[in-house]
């Protein structure tokens, strides 16, 4: 399964897709299938340093010749755990667009610091492409509504998948509006303390719509989320 990808359209080798999609469809394939076997993969790398390589032929996708150097470095950089320092991503769903809101003033806040950020609406992006973005963000920022005395669906989803990837090394925190008790911020730090993240604070909450005030305290707060 190692240096493999899910696709069938982009030709039989690596160059009928080119280096850039070759590298795409690697870390997409290494986030969603991979990411657990980091050690095993680290091992592979030490048992097939010094051979001269010249194909690599996965049992899935592309037939690897040109972009063999390029794929094993990424591999050694993910099986690492390695990220982006200043990258962070927002992973959010919303019931009446409060939870938006705030997810909106924390980019803005992150984008006043200088921190690189992807802002990801659950209902617009499938959970195995916010796991390829994942793979080497450092800080990870989880907002939801609370519906039922719990988080959303999609959150419970995407987290639940991601429990299983095993992601290591991650910072994260919550945030979302409530109106009547306001769980959904509990139930995800709860979550990301089971996985072994760095919760950064208690999390973010906003009874109701939030006002301009609101907003301007979580821009502000939200250096305190940015990776350093």
């Amino acid at each position: 399964d190692a240096f493999g990808q899910h696709t069938a359209r982009d030709g039989v080798y690596d160059r009928d897709a080119g280096r850039d999609r070759t590298i795409a469809l690697a870390k997409d394939y290494y986030a969603n299938i991979v990411l657990p076997f980091g050690a095993q993969v680290q091992k592979l790398l030490g048992q097939a340093s010094g051979l001269d390589i010249r194909m690599i032929a996965p049992s899935h996708g592309l037939i690897l010749t040109d972009t063999i150097g390029d794929v094993i470095a990424k591999y050694d950089q993910w099986s690492k755990n390695q990220t982006y320092p200043k990258l962070a991503v927002i992973i959010y769903d919303t019931m009446w667009q409060s939870t938006e809101k705030m997810a909106f003033a924390i980019a803005e806040g992150l984008n006043q610091e200088g921190a690189a950020f992807k802002l990801l609406n659950l209902k617009l992006n499938h959970r195995s492409d916010i796991m390829t973005e994942v793979l080497d963000a450092k800080a990870i920022v989880f907002g939801s509504s609370t519906i039922n005395n719990g988080m959303m669906p999609s959150m419970a989803d995407v987290l639940c998948y991601m429990k299983g990837l095993r992601p290591t090394g991650k910072l994260g925190v919550a945030f979302g509006s409530y109106g009547w008790s306001g769980e959904a911020v509990k139930h995800i730090t709860d979550v990301l303390t089971e996985m072994k993240f760095k919760v950064l604070n208690g999390g973010l909450r906003v009874r109701f719509a939030p006002t301009p005030e609101d907003l301007e305290k979580i821009r502000l707060a939200a250096p305190a989320t940015a990776p350093a």
